[in-house]
């Protein structure tokens, strides 16, 4: 018997409700030490929700980026951020600038957006000092 492919076992991490996607995503930051952004030829990029406030968003892993990486994002590509200078600096700024974070969006749009500095408390609970 072949074993699953890890790829598919990852994007099957989207069927997860977006509750249990945020908190996968927390533990996964803080396993990796890192999370993961798209970029394209203009920048990181970001969408405007319903309030039409800037959100910018990231995920576990590279791969799980990538499979967001279509339509509007097809030219984009996953973009690792070291942990400490995502919270530090993205998160902070962020917040500074009144943006928002969406966290680990699945391809269909859905996925939690929560206050950047939400965010850093959460990352931070869990984080060795």
């Amino acid at each position: 018997m072949n074993a699953p492919d890890s790829n598919s076992v990852s994007l099957d991490l989207f069927a997860l409700p977006a509750d249990e996607r945020y908190a996968y995503f927390i533990r996964e930051a803080i396993a990796r030490d890192g999370v993961w952004a798209l970029q394209g030829p203009g920048g990181f990029v970001a969408f405007r929700d319903e309030d039409e406030r800037d959100c910018f968003p990231f995920w576990p892993s590279p791969e799980l980026a990538a499979a967001v990486a279509n339509d509007d994002w097809a030219d984009c590509r996953p973009e690792p951020l070291e942990l400490e200078v995502f919270m530090e600096r993205w998160l902070k700024g962020m917040a500074r600038d009144e943006r928002l974070a969406s966290v680990f969006p699945a391809p269909d749009g859905t996925g939690i957006v929560v206050e950047p500095l939400e965010l850093y408390e959460d990352l931070s609970q869990l984080k060795a000092p």
